[in-house]
């Protein structure tokens, strides 16, 4: 986090005693990325009521006029690893305040074009690229404010998605009626600029005390997980236990550099807890440069001004748990927005009205924030095997998509992507946490940034495609078969990853 935003590592701040992990003010972060989600995935997912109207004022194929909403989903997954260099450089709170700021503005732009070229520019790359500074910075803060509540705090975040939703798509569906989609998206950018109220929320987690077991920023300067891991005759827990600049190790009171480079670190002393003598400290030495210790490259804070700019750790790409993870991302997010999409055409297709259709869409939401709600709860019981959920999960999700289009009233295609609403919540709610359990809580933002890109790529040409398939065939028959079924290979897929660990006698996630 950045030194302005923290206190002063020599005072004896009172905020190392009000660390908010796993509360306090860690619930108003939840409700940040709350509002946050409840703004963003409302205008991605209700995109399906302005499909219609493009159509229609473009003259185009559902194919072409399917690439403004496909680039505008993709956006923010495919920047993610731009937007985890920003927040591991500038902050969550910064990335947050930009991201909003500059998502409002391509809304804004995109109320004067001409062209559907022009509006993939505005709508979908420059109000995308805004939108995934918050969509990332959201999602990790919120992991790094909670431990033992963790699922269940992502999943109460990612319930703005289904409230997004619900409100979004009947809101714009009154815009367009009462200004036009050129007037919507006016105001819809007023509202979009409403992310940098909630990022002022992001405050860093305070600095912690030398006098216990959390580190001063001083302390922390130039430390990173690796130099605690590889530390000799120290038992250290640090897979669940960063967190963001601060790190909570068992027993220790103190971590620090003297000025030849030396790492020293204190550990308590149950009979004596008051450190005073240098016998109860371990040093870790590092080979002394013969040049200034301000040039000298190794020195930790020079290290860490260059390691602030790393892209992204590739080595988690060497976990194989990890890579089934992102290829089963990838198959759900190439079909993920085609009931958002095409909802609405779909039901103009089998005779409902538009307004019915928009009911639909705003029944998913619904839907969505109560398995949002409920998969964060179950993904933190003990008894409850995350992996194992995801996967169920992905089952059931693939079969509600597969049966749409055997609906044919109203009733039923809303009964069929309400199933399809509350179980791909888990994805949301569970996906975050399951890139901690795979690769530990100090590799979450390379691994979510690595998973948003993918998932990003997934989103730019899955709905085209399946806006290709209806073209084709005339029908959206052939696409809703298609997602159902692959979103159902899926989940048999992802069922290798709690299969093995059954068989190696051991839990992917030690809760």
């Amino acid at each position: 986090m950045e030194n302005e935003e923290t206190n002063d590592s020599d005072s004896d701040s009172s905020d190392a005693d009000d660390i908010a992990l796993d509360g306090g003010w860690g619930w108003m972060v939840v409700f940040g990325a709350f509002v946050i989600n409840v703004i963003t995935d409302g205008c991605s997912y209700s995109f399906g009521v302005l499909f219609t109207h493009l159509v229609d004022y473009f003259h185009a194929n559902r194919s072409s006029t399917a690439w403004v909403g496909s680039v505008f989903n993709a956006s923010p997954l495919l920047f993610g690893p731009i937007a985890s260099i920003f927040a591991k450089r500038f902050g969550f709170r910064k990335a947050t305040v930009v991201g909003g700021l500059i998502a409002a503005f391509g809304m804004f732009l995109s109320s004067f074009v001409d062209s559907l070229s022009i509006l993939c520019v505005t709508y979908g790359c420059i109000s995308g690229f805004g939108i995934s500074l918050p969509y990332l910075a959201s999602t990790v803060v919120v992991m790094m404010y909670f431990k033992r509540r963790r699922s269940l705090a992502t999943g109460l975040a990612e319930c703005g998605a289904g409230v997004g939703t619900l409100i979004f798509a009947p809101l714009l569906q009154l815009l367009i009626s009462e200004y036009g989609w050129r007037g919507a998206l006016l105001i819809l950018s007023a509202i979009v600029s409403n992310i940098v109220l909630c990022g002022a929320l992001f405050r860093p987690l305070p600095k912690c005390s030398a006098k216990g077991k959390y580190m001063t920023e001083s302390q922390q300067d130039g430390m990173e997980i690796s130099d605690l891991e590889t530390t000799p005759a120290l038992q250290i827990d640090t897979k669940d236990e960063e967190i963001c600049d601060c790190v909570i190790v068992k027993n220790l009171t103190r971590v620090e550099y003297n000025k030849t480079g030396n790492l020293h670190i204190g550990i308590q002393d149950e009979a004596h807890p008051n450190l005073g003598k240098s016998s109860n400290f371990l040093s870790k030495s590092t080979k002394p440069n013969e040049h200034s210790p301000e040039k000298d490259p190794k020195r930790p804070e020079n290290k860490t001004k260059h390691r602030k700019w790393r892209i992204v750790d590739i080595k988690v790409l060497l976990e194989w748990r990890f890579v089934i993870f992102l290829i089963s991302n990838f198959i759900l997010y190439f079909w993920y927005d085609v009931p958002y999409v095409f909802t609405v055409d779909r039901a103009l297709e089998i005779g409902e009205s538009e307004s019915r259709g928009t009911l639909i869409v705003s029944i998913v939401g619904i839907i969505h924030t109560i398995g949002n709600i409920v998969f964060g709860f179950l993904g933190d019981l003990k008894r409850v095997n995350r992996s194992s959920l995801y996967s169920a999960s992905m089952w059931v999700t693939g079969l509600g998509l597969a049966m749409v289009p055997l609906s044919r009233d109203y009733l039923s295609f809303a009964a069929f992507d309400a199933i399809y609403g509350f179980f791909v919540a888990a994805s949301e709610a569970l996906s975050c946490v399951l890139v901690a359990d795979i690769l530990g809580i100090s590799k979450v933002s390379d691994g979510y940034g690595i998973l948003m890109f993918l998932q990003g790529i997934a989103n730019l040409v899955g709905p085209p495609f399946a806006g290709w398939l209806y073209d084709v065939s005339g029908s959206y028959d052939n696409t809703f078969f298609a997602a159902g079924g692959s979103i159902i290979f899926l989940g048999f897929l992802y069922a290798i990853v709690p299969l093995h660990a059954k068989i190696q006698g051991k839990s992917l996630d030690d809760k």
